[in-house]
């Protein structure tokens, strides 16, 4: 395997959240997989999927992950992992807002 392999893609709304969250004093740390945020914020730790708003390009249910074993929102490989995770659920966020409400901070 190449050194230099592609990295998976990112939901380009994932920008505006991480701006959004540091601006209130969370800090955040880009994962990937099986999530796609860590984030601290007054001594807590969150995990965030980061998904496409709802909309015409985004967002609502997607036949393509239906037909690879996901429900359409989430892969099988982030539904797997939501069902063996002991801690804290992921949160599924597609705004700063939803963002910034999941932790508890004001927009």
């Amino acid at each position: 395997m190449s050194l230099y392999r592609r990295d998976a893609r990112r939901d380009e709304n994932e920008v505006s959240i991480i701006e959004a969250l540091r601006a209130a004093g969370a800090s955040v740390t880009a994962i990937g997989q099986p999530v796609d945020l860590l984030v601290g914020y007054r001594e807590r730790t969150f995990l965030f999927e980061v998904k496409k708003p709802l909309g015409p390009r985004g967002g609502s249910q997607s036949a393509r992950a239906t037909s690879r074993g996901g429900d359409g929102t989430d892969t099988r490989a982030q539904l797997e992992w939501r069902a063996a995770c002991k801690g804290e659920p992921a949160v599924t966020v597609r705004t700063p807002a939803e963002a910034l409400a999941a932790i508890g901070a004001t927009s």
